[in-house]
C-alpha cells in the first residue's frame, strides 16, 4: 500500500509541536498511532517505523516532543507532565483530522516516550490501545550515578535561580560509550549522528532527571486499555527485566516480548522489522 506524508502542528503548553502524519493512500476513515520518541531524541528516527505502519493501513503521526527538534520548550529538557500534553494535543490534532477515526487511536512510545504513553492513558481516555518499546518505567541509573544526578540537578536549581537558566553539561564522552544497538554499525552510526552530538553537548540539569529516574511502575497496575510490551533481549541502558515488571504489574489486557539481538534502539537495530510487525498486529487487532 502506498503512503501519503503530511505535515501537521498544533500546540502543546503554549509551545508549537512538529509532526509528521503518515497516511495511507487509500480511502475511508483508518486507525492512528501517535509515535512517540525517546530523550535526547527526534521524530525522524520513527519515520522508516511510521512508512510501514501505513503500509500496514495504520496512520502515524511522529512528533518531536516538548523541547526536542522543531518542537518548542526548554531544549532537551524531559519532562513527562510536558509529554502527556503534547500526546493528548496530538490526540485532538488526530481526531480533528478527515482521515483519521477518531474512536481508532492508541499511542506508541519508546524509552521515555513509553513512559510518557503510559501515564497518559491514566488520565487521557481516548487513547484505546498502547505499545511500549524499552520503555523506562522506574529508576534505571545505579546509586552512584542517581547521586550525581542529584547533585547536579541541584547545582541546576541554584543556577536558574540567580541566572534564570538551568546548568548544561556535556556528557559527550560518557555517552559516546553507550551500547544503545546491539549491532555495533548501529551502535556506530547513532555515536556519529551531529544531532545525537549535539544533544549529547547540553544535557540540561534539572532538566533530564525524568528520563533516568521515574516511579510509573507504581500506577501501571490502573491502565485500562490493552497493552504490548516490547524489549530487547540485550538492552544494557534499561534491562529486560524492566519489562518483565511492567508486564507482571499490568491488570489490563496485556502482552510480552522479549525480541533478541535487539538493544535499547529497537526500532532500529537488528530486529527492528519484528517490533514493527508486533506493532502493527496489536494496533489492527485493539483498535477496531
Amino acid at each position: 500500500m502506498r503512503t501519503v506524508r503530511e505535515s501537521l502542528s498544533f500546540t502543546s503548553l503554549g509551545e508549537k509541536i512538529a509532526s509528521v502524519l503518515f497516511l495511507p493512500d487509500a480511502h475511508g476513515d483508518c486507525p492512528a498511532l501517535i509515535m512517540c520518541h525517546g530523550a535526547m531524541d527526534f521524530k525522524e528516527n520513527l519515520f522508516e517505523f511510521c512508512e510501514f505502519l501505513a503500509g500496514k493501513g495504520i496512520a502515524a503521526l511522529a512528533m518531536d516532543m516538548h523541547g526536542f527538534g522543531e518542537s518548542g520548550g526548554d531544549r532537551y529538557h524531559v519532562v513527562i507532565e510536558d509529554w502527556v500534553a503534547d500526546i493528548r494535543a496530538a490526540l485532538a490534532a488526530l481526531q480533528a483530522h478527515r482521515r483519521i477515526d477518531a474512536k481508532r487511536i492508541g499511542a506508541f512510545g519508546f524509552s521515555s516516550g513509553g513512559t510518557a504513553v503510559l501515564e497518559c492513558s491514566l488520565v487521557e481516555p481516548g487513547i484505546q490501545a498502547l505499545i511500549t518499546l524499552d520503555a523506562t518505567v522506574r529508576p534505571v541509573s545505579n546509586i552512584p550515578d542517581r547521586i550525581g544526578i542529584e547533585v547536579l540537578s541541584a547545582l541546576g536549581r541554584i543556577k536558574r535561580l540567580f541566572t534564570g537558566t538551568g546548568l548544561q553539561v556535556s556528557l559527550v564522552g560518557s555517552c559516546a560509550k553507550m551500547e544503545v544497538a546491539s549491532d555495533p554499525e548501529i551502535n556506530a552510526a547513532w555515536g556519529r549522528n551531529p544531532r545525537v552530538i549535539e544533544m549529547w553537548s547540553a544535557f540540561p540539569f534539572p532538566g533530564t532527571k525524568e528520563s533516568t529516574v521515574v516511579d510509573t511502575i507504581r500506577r501501571v497496575h490502573d491502565i485500562k486499555v490493552p497493552t504490548l510490551v516490547l524489549h530487547g533481549a540485550e538492552d544494557k541502558i534499561d534491562k529486560p527485566e524492566s519489562a518483565r515488571l511492567l508486564y507482571g504489574t499490568l491488570t489490563c489486557t496485556k502482552g510480552l516480548h522479549i525480541i533478541e539481538g535487539n538493544g535499547h534502539l529497537g526500532h532500529m537495530d537488528r530486529n527492528k522489522r519484528t517490533v514493527m510487525e508486533l506493532t502493527a498486529g496489536w494496533a489492527l487487532k485493539h483498535l477496531r
